[in-house]
Parts: structure tokens; C-alpha cells; sequence
């Protein structure tokens, strides 16, 4: 299924990261942990360049259209992969990154077409411990169902499992005592796929929608923020430092002027993050023949703050960018400071 000559391609979208910290008393909690998903992988030759992209993000939904054209002699026909985020379940069920946009093994409610048609993936699920993989052993058992977006806990989900597979689980690590005396300790690692050809010289359009992890934080001043030193993601307990938002002396005033009018309100704000790989489309036949980007901030009274140049104001809520024979450099870190009355 897979072509001898093999170039990879994985555009990292949506992300939910935004662990703010800020200068004086910190303000950490009640915010999510970092989690991402990823855009389509395509498994195939060289020979196919992407003619555009079309990418939207917002905090309710993430839009990609993409147009493929294979610039070869030959048809190319290769394993298409949307690969959603790996959950490491030995975290347990109140895990901070457990913000499941929608409670399902689809938990992202993927949607696809190609060429304007329907289209129904596969979804695979596998399961990774200690560097191997154990999918095969927890499909006998029974346990390969233990999710955490599931009603009830591992202990109430362990209960259906013979008590023969549950032993020889626990003997193996695969199942230890942790948030619950259940807990399974593999990372689940899901994707949807589907076969696709490329006839040469014919455009392909791509399009898919699904809901992002959101990065939730409760912040207090937004304008004690430190963009430079404060603000980052953490992985594991450490938190990477820089200004990952651009946040500059307008947006800062901005933020300013609500505090000023709302002298009661000790937090006007709260922040929401949703990060997008870019860098991973270097893979290409080429560059992004057109690259085009639209940003909605939710609501017009948000303050969206991020690094990006030649972004034009479009609507009460949309910013949009475009550019030519784009090779990205760096990575989308769409920062939104929300209005608490605003919460989802």
C-alpha cells in the first residue's frame, strides 16, 4: 500500500498548550496541558506537490482544503493518514489534557471529503508500552476498549475485562494502580486512513473539519503577562520559555483598556491556545503554491495575539493571510485572551 520511495508529510494542526504563569502571585491552575493533533499525512513519492492550502482555525473548528497534483508521468496511488493526538492513559481520567472536544472514539469529530465526495476513513487504534508495541496482547484481553473519554472510571471500565486477562495484565505492567487501582499505563496512539489516488496532472482537493484541543488557562491581569519569560507550554514539569505569542505594546494596551473599564472584574480574561505545525510542509515536492490563512478569534470583543506577518483584519472576528510559494519557518501559536463572560 505504501510506495518504495516514501516522503512524508505531517501538518500538525490545532494544539491545546496555554499554561500561564504570571509576574507576582502565579496563576496556573485550572488550565489544560499540552495536546495536539495532527493534519493529514500523505504517504507517497515525491511527485506530488501541494498547489494550496486553505487553512482556518477558530476555537469552535479547524477547516484545511487542500489541492494535491501529481507532477509525475505516472499514477500514484498511497495510504492517506490523519493521525489524531497519542494519549499517554497512565495519566488517568482527570489528566489535564483530557479536554475531549467530543465524547467519542472520534473524539474529534473528523470529517472528509475528497473532490467535494463524502468520504469514510478507517480508523486503526494501536497501543505503545515501554517503546513496544502491546496492541495485539490488549486486543485478546479485551482491553484495548480502556478509554478515558468513556463514562465511569478505569475501575468501573476493568470490571468487564475477565479476571484471568486483568491478572496477567496487572503481571505485565500493562495495568497498575494509579488514579484508579485500574489504571492502564499504555499510550494510545489513533488514526484515520484511506487510500487515494493521484492521476497525473490532476488536481486533488483534500478537505477535512474537526474540533481542536483548546489550551484553557484562567489568568488574572492578562497585562502582567510576560510574553518573553512567562508564557510557555509545559512538558513534563518543564516549561519552555519565549515569547511564543508576539505580544506587542497594542495588543498590551488593549488589554489594558478592559482591565480599566472593568475595575471589579479580577478576571476579565481567560486564555485559550490552539497551535499549528507549519514546518512539516518543507517535506513537499516544492513549496505551498498558495498558502492561504484565515483566524477567528471567537467573539469581537476577544484579543487575539500571535506571530505572524501581513495579517489583515477581515471581519468582526477574522483575520486572513495569503502568500506565494510559502515555506514555512515556524510554527501557528494562535493566542486568544477571552472574555470570561464569553466562556464556552
Amino acid at each position: 500500500m505504501i510506495p518504495s520511495v516514501v516522503h512524508r508529510r505531517s501538518l500538525f494542526a490545532a494544539a491545546a498548550v496555554a499554561v500561564l504563569a504570571l509576574s507576582g502571585p502565579a496563576m496556573a491552575n485550572d488550565s489544560s496541558g499540552f495536546q495536539g493533533t495532527s493534519g493529514i499525512e500523505l504517504t507517497t513519492s515525491d511527485s506530488i506537490r501541494m498547489v494550496s492550502e486553505d487553512l482556518r482555525i477558530g476555537l469552535d473548528e479547524i477547516r484545511i482544503s487542500y489541492v494535491f497534483r501529481n507532477v509525475g508521468e505516472r499514477p500514484v496511488d498511497t495510504m492517506v493518514v490523519f493521525p489524531l493526538p497519542d494519549l499517554d492513559l497512565s495519566q488517568g481520567l482527570t489528566a489535564p489534557n483530557w479536554a475531549f472536544p467530543v465524547d467519542a472514539d472520534d473524539f474529534l469529530n473528523f470529517r472528509l471529503w475528497i473532490d467535494d465526495r463524502p468520504v469514510a476513513p478507517r480508523l486503526e487504534r494501536r497501543a505503545f508500552f515501554r517503546g513496544e508495541e502491546v496492541t495485539r496482547d490488549l486486543e485478546a484481553a479485551g482491553a484495548l476498549g480502556l478509554v478515558p473519554w468513556r463514562p465511569g472510571g478505569y475501575d468501573e471500565q476493568a470490571r468487564d475485562l475477565p479476571a484471568g486477562a486483568l491478572a496477567a495484565l496487572r503481571q505485565k505492567g500493562l495495568i497498575a494502580e494509579g488514579e484508579d487501582e485500574n489504571t492502564p499505563q499504555w499510550t494510545l496512539r489513533s488514526r484515520y486512513h484511506w487510500q487515494q489516488t493521484f492521476p497525473p496532472g490532476v488536481d486533488v482537493t483534500v478537505r477535512h473539519i474537526y474540533k481542536p484541543f483548546v489550551g484553557l488557562a484562567i489568568i488574572g491581569k492578562a497585562t502582567d503577562i510576560d510574553g518573553r519569560t512567562v508564557v510557555g507550554r509545559y512538558i513534563g514539569d518543564v516549561a519552555e520559555a519565549g515569547d511564543r505569542y508576539c505580544l506587542d505594546e497594542r495588543t498590551r494596551k488593549a488589554l489594558a483598556a478592559v482591565e480599566r473599564r472593568s475595575p471589579a472584574d479580577s478576571m476579565p480574561f481567560y486564555a485559550a491556545e490552539i497551535e499549528y505545525i507549519l514546518t512539516t510542509a518543507r517535506n513537499w515536492h516544492g513549496p505551498i503554491g498558495r498558502f492561504h490563512l484565515t483566524l477567528d478569534k471567537g467573539a469581537p470583543e476577544n484579543i487575539l495575539s500571535l506571530c505572524w506577518d501581513g495579517l489583515t483584519k477581515t471581519g468582526p472576528t477574522t483575520f486572513e493571510s495569503t502568500k506565494t510559494d510559502f515555506v514555512p519557518d515556524d510554527e501557528i501559536r494562535m493566542l486568544v485572551f477571552v472574555r470570561s463572560r464569553e466562556q464556552p
